[in-house]
């Protein structure tokens, strides 16, 4: 049994093509949508400095693990991904603009909740209009981080980044249950 979840794992038994991947995709994009709309309404709810305070996640506060997941979904959905696009999405230089080079967002956009909602939300727009764009999910990419190389069908490596805000998420909620705040943006009916 084990070797059967490993082999699907790696992409060996990853079958879905076409327009199934696709409506597989948007799906996920559109909850993630949903989950990151009801989260910034949550946060909204929040004094600002328990948000940005380090409660002991990996990234550190509930605002730079937020931080985290936009910049990498800019950085590498956006970013890496958008040239499996047969053009190039409009308006995302100015999304891209909104990152340094050390990857974290520019300092007015990161403290102004506000502004970080608005990205966000451009953000999940363009990650739904790059999956409808894109035709082929099943040419093998590359992603390459330092030290590590992936090679993996493109709508595998989109699935994946856009399971990674879902696990980002999950540890936002568990931080704020434990700070006593009420949340559930993360709930599986929205």
């Amino acid at each position: 049994m084990k070797y059967r979840i490993l082999k699907w794992y790696n992409g060996a038994d990853f079958t879905q093509k076409g327009e199934k991947m696709k409506k597989t995709l948007l799906l996920q994009a559109q909850y993630n949508q949903l989950a990151n709309t009801n989260m910034f309404a949550t946060f909204k709810k929040c004094p600002k400095e328990v948000l940005y305070k380090d409660c002991g996640l990996y990234y550190g506060s509930v605002m730079q693990t937020a931080e985290h997941i936009l910049c990498g979904d800019i950085g590498i959905v956006l970013g890496a991904f958008g040239a499996f696009a047969p053009k190039k999405l409009e308006g995302v230089e100015e999304i891209f603009a909104s990152v340094t080079s050390k990857q974290r967002l520019q300092s007015a956009i990161y403290e102004d909740i506000s502004a970080f909602e608005a990205l966000r939300s451009k953000v999940d727009s363009k990650i739904i209009a790059l999956i409808e764009s894109i035709e082929d999910f099943e040419s093998i990419a590359t992603l390459s981080f330092p030290g590590v190389e992936f090679k993996k069908s493109r709508g595998f490596f989109i699935l994946a980044l856009l399971n990674h805000a879902t696990h980002h998420r999950g540890q936002i909620a568990a931080a704020l249950d434990i700070l006593k705040i009420e949340n559930d943006f993360n709930g599986m009916l929205g």
